[in-house]
């Protein structure tokens, strides 16, 4: 009888002294018990309550654009370089299913910040940092970005109807185009969505996210900026980003803002645009009119009012080659300032990480030839 109950006090002690690695209280009870092994304990226990691994939370991604510019000045030095042209390198952290950190470092090619004549540097900016919370639970099909959010307008135009961010900016941001506001700003911005219908409105700060802080035409204490988009997706598909090689689809657009003491100033600047784009798996057609106003006198640029538009035709290679064009016409304010931009070439989508382009770009102000040029641009747009 000893012999029995000896072994058995000694089982009882370890499967005790084992039940400590258990967190699940009936797994342990049943160990305790000696009705399960401690193997068989640990991996119920792993069942019944899993760890979330961080890489399922963590998500990695961004886009690159490298290649080489040839710069032909009408009137002066013709230059050409190799460029980085645009680095974003995107973090998302999940909570759950839809609510998410976002943090993007932007890598941009740009001219010296201080002195333009010591020529472009590679600058390492903030483009977003925000929270996202899904509250369609309150509001139907909406949820908001908090902090260095997405403006409403420029994520829409750039994943619908000009999708070469590579080798020019939209006509809203261009310098040679409208050059108004950036895609990115510290704020509010409200995403709501549906199978025919879109919207994004918000409130920001109005600088835009490469000027958060700074006053620069004026000291006025800083006042928001009120923005919004509305979309009607005419064939449907409002409630993800399209695929233009694969799929069609008809938006018409109406986007405006007004910001008050715009950048610091006495005077407020408004912008009114209507959009519209065509897109099937074998071309897309789009166009828009803009019209800006700010009351400076000295925003002899921004204030005017311009229209564009583009156009890719993708006849072979299982539409992956395109041939693509845009035009754009801006009558500013100051006349010297009122310019064209013709651009053209031919991409190459590789697959879905990378697409080749070889294209031209030239401009033409009516009133200022030192400001005219023409580029030519081999490129190399990388997702990852």
């Amino acid at each position: 009888m000893k012999r029995i109950l000896i072994p058995a006090l000694l089982m009882g002690a370890l499967s005790v002294a084992s039940a400590g690695e258990i967190d699940d209280p009936v797994v342990k009870k049943l160990l305790e018990k000696g009705i399960i092994t401690k193997q068989e304990a640990l991996e119920l226990d792993k069942k019944e309550t899993p760890t979330v691994s961080i890489s399922k939370r963590l998500k990695f991604g961004g886009k690159a654009y490298i290649g080489y510019t040839f710069k032909d000045l009408k009137n002066g030095s013709d230059s050409g370089s190799f460029e980085v042209r645009r680095g974003y390198f995107v973090t998302k952290y999940y909570f759950n299913e839809k609510d998410h950190f976002r943090f993007t470092f932007d890598i941009s090619w740009q001219y010296h910040k201080e002195i333009e004549s010591e020529g472009k540097e590679i600058s390492l900016k903030i483009k977003h940092l925000y929270y996202y919370k899904d509250i369609s639970n309150i509001v139907p099909g909406t949820g908001f970005e908090l902090g260095i959010a997405h403006t409403p307008w420029l994520d829409y135009e750039e994943h619908s109807g000009w999708w070469y961010r590579s080798i020019s900016k939209t006509f809203y941001e261009a310098s040679d185009g409208a050059h108004l506001l950036p895609s990115a700003d510290a704020g509010i911005d409200f995403k709501t969505k549906f199978e025919y219908f879109s919207a994004e409105y918000g409130v920001f700060d109005g600088e835009g996210y490469d000027h958060i802080g700074r006053s620069d035409k004026g000291n006025k204490p800083n006042k928001p900026m009120i923005e919004g988009r509305f979309t009607w997706h005419i064939l449907g598909g409002g409630k993800k980003k399209p695929k233009p090689l694969s799929q069609t689809y008809a938006n018409i657009s109406l986007h405006s803002l007004n910001s008050y003491n715009h950048r610091g100033s006495n005077y407020d600047f408004s912008v009114l645009q209507l959009h519209a784009v065509y897109n099937q798996p074998l071309f897309l057609l789009a166009g828009q009119y803009i019209k800006a106003n700010w009351d400076d006198p000295n925003a002899k640029d921004n204030d005017g009012k311009g229209y564009s538009f583009n156009f890719e035709v993708r006849p072979f290679l299982k539409n992956r080659l395109v041939f693509l064009g845009r035009y754009d016409r801006w009558n500013a304010r100051g006349e010297s300032y009122d310019r064209k931009m013709y651009i053209y070439g031919i991409a190459y989508h590789q697959n879905r990480y990378i697409t080749w382009i070889i294209n031209g770009i030239k401009s033409d102000y009516q009133n200022d030839n030192g400001k005219d040029y023409t580029k030519y641009m081999i490129t190399a747009e990388l997702h990852y």
